[in-house]
């Protein structure tokens, strides 16, 4: 369902507030808060008696709101809340709908209370706003940004909230706390997510390479760098969606940079395991990965960009469940399915170099790319005949 359309009503905080503007994780408060808007759907900015002067701050190539210090019309949903305020990225989508029924919707308290009310001829009952529940995985209440201490716990809550619930094992209890621990440096360098993505590219062609050089010490120092990449993978979406820099070439470049650094670690470390061991199985196993990855990546980008998408989470690997329908979440393959997630098998693949099992575990790989193509084959039969089945009838 689609958020209606709304203004955003950017109110002067209470005086002796920290700052009007304070920067928190590389973008001033009332900057945040605009382009937050902005992406839920709202058609313009209204800065409230004593925030005109936030107009220059404004001034964001990512920000197309009109600013406007005119009060809003009558005839519009309306949020009202101080420059000053920080709030979970997702909150103004559902906080507009909430207003359907032409009550008033508020979350947060004192200087922190975020308001929306109905457009006036709509509007049920002129009482106190309705409580509004907003909790969301990882979410946070409004933060008013009134003291460096009130500054340094928005960045938290705004870094803890870039968590994803689908992160797998490894990710969940090892690489976003160590992603989360970078970006919050790198969001004050002004780096861009899209440069950061090509600097992690590198990253992992080096593991390939270093890997291709055959002794014990080279295939531990490659899985080490790839590993060194899978974490720094987080890095580049969690500063787009920190900064609002978000965009299709930053999803391409996250997609073909983890492919990339996939196969030529694995076609680097079959090489460097044949020049160590002298066994050419190692080079028809790298052959095999190699060939099913660039099989199945030539499949799912050329869906990718039918949809106009480079995000490879967008690809059906698998039919969508049926509505009802029940789960059987106690299921084996469903208990082990976090082992076939990049981070964990970039984690193990350390391991076994550490142990130096690298070369079985490079069997297991070349087993599963197996599986992943027979997965994908699977999955554009079904979708050719989803197509078929939704074609009209011929004459």
């Amino acid at each position: 369902m689609s958020t209606p359309p709304f203004v955003l009503i950017l109110t002067a905080p209470p005086a002796g507030a920290f700052a009007i503007d304070h920067d928190v994780a590389g973008l001033r408060t009332a900057l945040r808060l605009a382009l937050g808007a902005q992406a839920a759907g709202a058609t313009a900015l209204h800065l409230g008696p004593g925030v005109e002067p936030l107009a220059g701050a404004l001034l964001d190539a990512r920000r197309s709101l009109e600013i406007s210090t005119e009060p809003p019309p009558d005839d519009v949903i309306t949020i009202e809340v101080a420059a000053h305020v920080v709030v979970h990225r997702g909150l103004f989508g559902p906080l507009v709908t909430a207003v359907a029924d032409g009550r008033a919707r508020a979350i947060g308290a004192g200087d922190a209370q975020v308001v929306a009310r109905a457009p006036r001829s709509a509007r049920s009952s002129e009482g106190p706003p309705v409580p509004f529940v907003f909790a969301p995985p990882f979410g946070f209440a409004p933060i008013a940004v009134a003291t460096p201490r009130d500054a340094r716990r928005a960045v938290s809550a705004l870094l803890r909230s870039l968590r994803k619930t689908i992160d797998g094992w490894t990710s969940t209890h090892l690489n976003r706390h160590l992603s989360l621990a970078v970006t919050r440096v790198l969001v004050r360098t002004g780096l861009r997510p899209n440069q950061l993505s090509v600097a992690i590219l590198f990253i992992g062609i080096a593991s390939g390479l270093v890997a291709a050089r055959g002794t014990d010490a080279s295939l531990l120092v490659g899985a080490a760098l790839l590993q060194t990449q899978s974490v720094l993978d987080g890095c580049d979406g969690e500063l787009s969606r920190l900064t609002f820099r978000g965009s299709k070439l930053g999803e391409w470049l996250d997609t073909v940079g983890d492919d990339v650094s996939n196969y030529g670690f694995f076609a680097g470390a079959s090489y460097g395991l044949y020049r160590l061991t002298e066994r050419t199985p190692y080079l028809a196993v790298g052959a095999v990965i190699l060939a099913c990855g660039v099989f199945t990546s030539a499949v799912e980008y050329r869906y990718l960009y039918r949809i106009g998408s480079g995000d490879l989470l967008k690809y059906p690997l698998t039919a969508p469940a049926a509505e009802g329908a029940a789960s059987d979440g106690g299921g084996l393959f469903e208990r082990i399915r976090p082992l076939f997630k990049r981070d964990t098998f970039v984690l193990l693949t350390l391991i076994a170099a550490a142990l130096h099992l690298l070369g079985p575990m490079l069997v297991i790989f070349g087993v599963g790319a197996i599986g992943i193509v027979i997965a994908v084959v699977k999955a554009e039969l079904r979708m050719a005949g989803e197509r078929r089945a939704a074609a009209p009838p011929r004459g």
